[in-house]
């Protein structure tokens, strides 16, 4: 069992390095390598604990939120008249994600060592890419977000990959004995600048400020503030909307964004129109990479599952955090801030950063 449980951890690793680059298609369906590796590692999970007659809802309120959104899913399904392998397999996945939270994995150093080794790699691609493959306009043709001279890794997209980055400067931060300490924090932040996310560089404030907080070093916020006011400062714009921080089209992206997500809430307030029927129900390129979730996680959760169905999920996480360490309750609280402007809280590397780290 020892062994197994290793080589799933290992092959969750490497997936987890390797992003949106490789991918399964399966019943007409394309998803990433880490749907397979989270999957895996979920039923080892359940099964060591099985074994280990631990087997004890550590979050009853995700597990709620599991069962209303699947009664919900088959309800709508019904409503539309319509069925479809997509939102089931939506559901597949962020059930076996979040049962890594109902019945949390318990992870030794070694391996949160060579999870963390596996990141720092992830960052170290993520800077040659962008000085060497700078480019990524022309992915537009197999419906990626076409990013110009910004950071993007492995995951294809800066916005996420800037709080992967932020997780691991928290982890650096808090974490004294990682050797090399200093030399991979200033790695990680200047990664995490590059891929030029105003809602990361928000984050990376709301963290540094929980810490201080919770530290009660007032010094820590000053510094990270002067750090993010002369990185702003210091960036370079290079053409493309993208490295204008100041930018004002995507504020309006995301406003309309939100004002059809509110509309569609309206259509069914109590129960939502069923997690994930989104890539159904929007009537957008049905190949977007984007169309599955709005520019808010809450708001892509309220809008599928109900005023019960978020409720659920906000009190999930609600509990999660009162059993966390600084660490975990940091990564939450910058995750919190970042999923108002972006689908963070539903991203599976992201998800999958707050159980292993």
């Amino acid at each position: 069992m020892a062994f197994i449980q290793t080589t799933i951890l290992i092959f969750t690793f490497f997936a987890f390095f390797i992003g949106q680059i490789f991918r399964i298609s399966l019943f007409n369906v394309t998803f990433p390598l880490i749907d397979l590796a989270i999957i895996t590692l979920s039923l080892v999970n359940f099964f060591h604990h099985l074994k280990q007659n631990s087997l004890e809802i550590k979050n009853k309120y995700f597990f709620y939120f599991l069962i209303f959104s699947l009664l919900t899913l088959l309800f709508s399904q019904h409503t539309f008249q319509t069925f479809s392998l997509t939102p089931f397999f939506y559901l597949l996945r962020l059930t076996f994600l979040l049962s890594l939270f109902i019945f949390p994995i318990n992870l030794n150093n070694k391996y949160k060592n060579i999870f963390i080794i596996f990141v720092i790699a992830n960052v170290i691609f993520g800077v040659i890419q962008y000085l060497f493959w700078p480019d990524f306009t022309y992915f537009n043709i197999t419906n990626w977000d076409p990013h110009l001279y910004r950071l993007v890794s492995t995951y294809f997209d800066p916005t996420f990959t800037g709080l992967i980055y932020l997780f691991l400067l928290i982890k650096l931060f808090l974490d004294k004995k990682i050797p090399y300490r200093w030399p991979l924090i200033v790695l990680s932040y200047l990664a995490m600048s590059l891929a030029y996310s105003r809602s990361t560089f928000l984050s990376f404030l709301v963290a540094f400020g929980f810490i201080s907080l919770s530290q009660k070093k007032i010094k820590i916020l000053l510094i990270s503030t002067l750090l993010v006011f002369i990185t702003l400062i210091v960036l370079p714009r290079q053409p493309g909307e993208g490295t204008k921080l100041e930018r004002t089209s995507s504020i309006y992206a995301k406003i309309e964004n939100y004002q059809e997500g509110f509309k569609l809430f309206l259509t069914s307030p109590l129960t939502g129109v069923g997690y994930n029927n989104l890539p159904i129900i929007r009537k957008i390129n049905p190949k977007s990479h984007a169309i599955s979730g709005y520019d808010g996680s809450l708001l892509t959760i309220l809008v599928t599952t109900g005023v019960i169905g978020v409720a659920l999920f906000v009190f999930g996480f609600y509990t999660f955090f009162n059993q966390s360490n600084l660490l975990k309750k940091t990564m939450l609280v910058s995750l919190l801030v970042h999923s108002l402007f972006a689908n963070s809280l539903l991203y599976p590397w992201i998800l999958l950063s707050l159980v292993l780290f």
